[in-house]
């Protein structure tokens, strides 16, 4: 026999090894039938030894027959026959059901080369479902031709189920990844793509076929790549093997910027090497979208907490108002161009331009713009500090909104139906937004609102308090041309509504003011009625008991004085008679001059009104008190207005009261032995005569200047404390007023007002 083309194989059985040959291609000089007697008897000899081995191992023929198998596939498959025609020729027969590659029947082998496939069976007494993979050997004749094909089957079930479980885990990764909302990427050590999920596709609008094979980098800004984010990933990544929620920005296909969390680790093969990374990119723009509309939630409020803080420290209207406008235009604030104020003047019923800030034109804009970002703060700050400036740069936009002038009876214009229905109002392109709006007119005369202003589009927010409507606010950004938001009118109305509180609060702090001040005077004026009341008490007790007393002295007194002038007139020697007769005379004037005080104080005499000198007045009692002055060495000077000054009043009260101030100012000077000083000043003001007497003496304490006025008083050893309350008493009498300002140490000055005669009398005077 001729075994040319045989392999030896060694088989192992248990206690012994047999060599056999085996033919993978058999060349024999026999044929047909011959061929396949001569493999059936080596393969029976093979099947002493490896028969029970658990392999599958049989024999077909030329004819498709099963010429031989070996003892484990009989008694597995106990149905299989020799002879029996084999229809599967992948495997077993028979088959539920035959494939579509199987020969038919009467068809003969032609495949000439070692095949393998793999077979899904139910075999053994239970019928178990295995999978067995075969070997289909061909047996050749010289000239090539299939003479019968050896079968060799190895039962891989678990192998293959385990093969079938990781198909089927693979399936199900590659279902989720291609499911998966997120970006599930692959790249390779060069930062290429390599793999490109639907995820990825729809969160960066590029498909697989664009993007794989090119790098990562076209996915990342330039910004990002120039601040070397992905150099830091590397570096995260080769110390840690992974980064997990990374924030930051990527590209989509149209160039806009999309927020994303980036988790990415590496991946090694099974030998350890670094393949690549895998990367899984969630969006996060809709967070990140909540994330900066709470941010500007938060700065809205920071801006209102500001403004509130602002605006309700303030009471003046006027201030409240500008506050309101710088706030809406700063950058700080809600970053308008311009903005006005249209505000209701009751008085002529009308919706009139107020106030108004901004730019007048683009280059202006520049400049203030440019000058508040170098200067940039908190809104406060910048309220504070800006002033309006209605001559300067704010001098354009408050030219034009003294244009603005609406009858507040026309409900049909715009700007009077956001007043009335305290609705905010948007307008874009001159169209109102919105379809709850009635037709309403722009109209201003034989212009229109839009013209007036040179503006298409803008917001208008009305102001109103709890009782009323108080005007409108317009604000617009007809410079730059920005979009006004949605999110722009919400702030606009919530700086509204804090200027109609804070307005509101002002004018409520006004009217308590007035209201304090009102109960202040009355109770001042209470006190002081109740104080003249007293005095008018202790007066009258007095002035009952000054005028028996008065009346009893004074013709002794008259007596006295006379005689006395008399003794200074006729008597020329010696001089102390003539000198004692002087004392005689001054004291009954002073004694005079007293009685007149207590019964003015008693019984205040009733003004005889005419037309008066005030100079001359002022002249006599100085004249009267010359010798005083030369006795205590005083200087005296006079500064008399060159005009008559002409007021209405009772010359004889008059004298008294300029007597008795002058006397309180020599008799301060008693005590000072040198330098010592009065002097006297008249000058017209607008509506009176003031008349100033100033000493130089000890002045007043502070404590003491509200109480020289009242009767009584006094803080000299001798004295009734009248003469200044009589002073009071006939200056009020002339609807005057009489102040008095004093230092200690520094002297005293005290300031008569009196209100002028009128033309007529004044005319009487000069004349």
């Amino acid at each position: 026999m001729d075994y040319t083309g045989c392999r030896l194989f060694r088989i192992a059985a248990p206690g012994k090894s047999v060599d056999f040959l085996f033919p993978v291609y058999y060349y024999a000089q026999k044929h047909g039938s011959a061929m396949i007697l001569e493999v059936k008897e080596i393969l029976q000899v093979l099947d002493r030894f490896i028969g029970h081995y658990p392999i599958y191992f049989y024999l077909v023929d030329s004819r498709n027959t099963i010429a031989w198998f070996n003892q484990y596939m009989g008694q597995n498959l106990p149905e299989m026959r020799l002879g029996q025609p084999l229809e599967c020729f992948k495997g077993f027969s028979p088959c539920p059901e035959p494939c579509a590659e199987c020969l038919p029947a009467e068809k003969k082998f032609t495949h000439a080369k070692v095949e393998k496939n793999l077979l899904k069976a139910r075999v053994g007494p239970a019928g178990t479902e295995r999978y067995i993979e075969f070997f289909n050997l061909p047996i050749l004749q010289p000239d090539g031709q299939v003479e019968g094909v050896l079968r060799l089957g190895i039962d891989v079930t678990e192998d293959e189920k385990l093969q079938e479980a990781l198909r089927e885990t693979e399936k199900l990764f590659k279902a989720i990844v291609d499911t998966s909302a997120d970006a599930v990427i692959f790249l390779d050590n060069e930062d290429r793509i390599l793999s490109w999920n639907k995820g990825a596709e729809e969160i960066f609008g590029y498909s697989a076929g664009e993007i794989i094979g090119k790098s990562i980098q076209m996915l990342v800004p330039k910004e990002v790549l120039d601040f070397g984010e992905l150099d830091y990933l590397h570096e995260v990544l080769s110390a840690k093997g992974m980064v997990k929620k990374f924030e930051t920005r990527r590209l989509h296909k149209n160039g806009r910027t999309v927020y994303v969390d980036i988790s990415c680790s590496r991946v090694y093969d099974e030998n350890g090497n670094l393949i690549g990374t895998s990367e899984i990119l969630k969006d996060i723009e809709d967070r990140k979208h909540l994330e900066f509309e709470l941010l500007r939630t938060i700065h809205e409020l920071s801006k209102l907490n500001q403004l509130n803080e602002i605006i309700h420290r303030v009471y003046d209207e006027q201030d409240i108002l500008r506050i309101i406008l710088i706030a809406i235009t700063a950058g700080e604030g809600l970053r308008f161009n311009r903005s006005f104020i249209i505000w209701v003047d009751k008085k002529e019923q009308m919706l009139t331009g107020h106030l108004a800030i901004g730019p007048a034109n683009p280059e202006e804009a520049k400049r203030i713009w440019g000058e508040l970002h170098l200067n940039r703060g908190f809104l406060k700050d910048i309220v504070q500090a800006y002033k309006i400036d209605l001559e300067g740069a704010d001098r354009g936009v408050n030219e034009i909104v003294q244009r603005v002038r609406v009858p507040l009876r026309r409900r049909d214009h715009i700007l009077i139906h956001a007043l009335h229905q305290k609705q905010a109002v948007q307008v874009k392109d001159r169209q109102i937004l919105g379809s709850k709006f009635p037709a309403l007119t722009f109209d201003i005369d034989d212009t229109n609102l839009f013209d007036i202003l040179a503006s298409d589009t803008m917001v208008i927010a009305p102001v109103y308090s709890k009782k009323e409507p108080l005007g409108v606010i317009i604000a617009d950004n007809s410079i730059s041309r920005r979009e006004i938001s949605i999110e722009d009118v919400e702030s606009l109305k919530l700086f509204a509504n804090q200027a109609s509180s804070a307005i509101e609060n002002a004018r409520l702090y006004h009217a308590l003011e007035e209201r304090i001040s009102d109960l202040q005077n009355a109770y001042r004026q209470l006190a002081e009625n109740q104080e003249k009341l007293v005095r008018a008490e202790k007066l009258a007790a007095i002035g009952e008991m000054s005028a028996k007393i008065a009346h009893e002295i004074r013709n002794p007194l008259v007596s006295i004085g006379g005689f006395a002038r008399l003794i200074e007139k006729k008597i020329a020697e010696p001089e102390k008679t003539r000198k004692y007769a002087e004392i005689i005379k001054d004291q009954v004037d002073n004694l005079e001059n007293i009685l007149n005080n207590i019964l003015s104080a008693a019984n205040p005499p009733k003004p005889q009104k005419r037309a008066v000198a005030i100079n001359h007045v002022i002249e006599q009692v100085v004249e009267m008190l010359g010798t005083a002055l030369q006795q205590r060495n005083i200087e005296f000077s006079a500064e008399l207005q060159e005009t008559s000054l002409p007021i209405f009043g009772d010359e004889r009260l008059l004298h008294q009261a300029f007597l008795n101030v002058f006397k309180n100012a020599i008799e301060a000077l008693d005590g000072r032995l040198e330098g010592a000083m009065i002097r006297v000043t008249t000058r017209p003001c607008p509506e009176y005569v003031e008349v100033q007497i100033s000493d130089n003496g000890p002045g007043i304490e502070t404590g003491l200047i509200s109480k020289i006025f009242q009767a009584f008083f006094t803080t000299k050893s001798r004295g009734t404390g009248l003469g200044l309350a009589v002073v009071q008493q006939i200056v009020e009498s002339h609807s005057g007023r009489i102040e008095v300002k004093s230092q200690p140490n520094e002297g005293t000055t005290f300031y008569i007002r009196l209100p002028f005669a009128t033309e007529a009398a004044a005319e009487t005077v000069e004349k």
